[in-house]
């Protein structure tokens, strides 16, 4: 499985182009001169002073492929909006049609339905990264989805599934590179969020609740203690904090596991409590029961690569200090 790596380090820095070229069929669609000028002008405002050699159809709806004269290149869509560091890819799987009438585009952060999450799972079988529980998002780009594999890598799929593409979809805005399109990962958050097994959750309630967050947490996590250490504070002034069991460090899964084999919420609650304090709590598995996976695997569209990772109800992910009032600025609009 190749996937190429996205290489976008921040949205204030010139893109940094990939030097591989796609090795797929190109349908040859006719671009138009005033599309053709669009993408050179764009690419040349958001600081990309190579000029543009050809600028080619790529087999997916509204996605151009830009090839530089130094031979480097990208992807574009045909409006100038979104920008992907990376080439397209021939899926190397057998190919099974997907029927036209469940290929239908939604809203962006939307979760491709069951029949048709199926229908490109069938497309997978040369990538083992990709397992059956692999879900599917609908992009901001017209016949492109997102996906996020076993290891947690992403990538993205046509909707045909027949190109794959290791990049992610940045947003460009008047003339500017903004980044990670932040209204497609935080719509696919959101739904991510109301998949989650209550049951294999950690809920600490607060009393008049005006807003919910949800934590992906590990007990040796040294700011996840610092956020725990902080639940009574956000519980006192009306958050709910939910917690995901999300061990990162070695010595965790055991110990994680053995605090999540408790079902009662409350007693569950206290075993996390003690464990964030460093203290050794007692074995509650009476069996190999895992009642961290169901959550982890259902997170893993979170995309999480690391601890303690913070979302609010709506999808958006918190970027700033847990060690102050910051988050609650945060959830909470005034």
């Amino acid at each position: 499985m190749k996937i190429l790596s996205a290489l976008f380090v921040s949205a204030f820095t010139i893109i940094a182009i990939t030097t591989s070229l796609p090795s797929i069929a190109q349908t040859p669609t006719p671009i138009t001169a005033s599309t053709n000028q669009l993408i050179k002008d764009t690419l040349n405002q958001i600081g990309l002073s190579t000029p543009v050699h050809t600028i080619t159809p790529t087999g997916i709806d509204a996605l151009l492929h830009v090839t530089l004269t130094t031979g480097e290149s990208l992807l574009i869509t045909s409006d100038a909006r979104y920008v992907i560091n990376a080439t397209v890819e021939p899926n190397p799987s057998t190919i099974n049609p997907i029927p036209a009438n469940i290929m239908s585009d939604k809203p962006t952060g939307t979760q491709a339905d069951e029949e048709y999450r199926i229908a490109l799972l069938a497309n997978m079988d040369a990538l083992p990264l990709v397992d059956s529980d692999t879900v599917f998002f609908h992009t901001s780009i017209k016949g492109l989805l997102w996906a996020v594999a076993q290891n947690g890598t992403p990538f993205l799929v046509s909707s045909d599934a027949r190109h794959i593409i290791g990049g992610d979809v940045s947003v460009i805005d008047h003339g500017r590179l903004i980044g990670l399109d932040t209204a497609f990962e935080t719509a696919k958050n959101r739904h991510t969020l109301t998949t989650l097994d209550p049951d294999n959750l950690i809920i600490y309630p607060a009393n008049n609740e005006r807003a919910v967050v949800y934590v992906a947490t590990d007990i040796n996590c040294p700011y996840c203690k610092i956020l725990h250490k902080n639940i009574p504070n956000l519980n006192a002034k009306g958050i709910t904090v939910k917690v995901i069991g999300y061990p990162v460090y070695d010595e965790s899964p055991e110990p994680m596991r053995q605090i999540w084999c408790e079902r009662d919420n409350a007693k569950r609650a206290k075993l996390l409590d003690l464990a964030m304090k460093g203290i050794k709590t007692s074995n509650q598995c009476s069996n190999n029961d895992n009642h961290l996976l169901p959550n982890i695997t259902k997170a893993r569209p979170l995309d999480i690569i690391a601890t303690p990772a913070v979302y609010g109800n709506d999808g958006r992910l918190f970027e700033g200090s847990v060690a102050n009032d910051e988050l609650v600025k945060f959830l909470i609009s005034k």
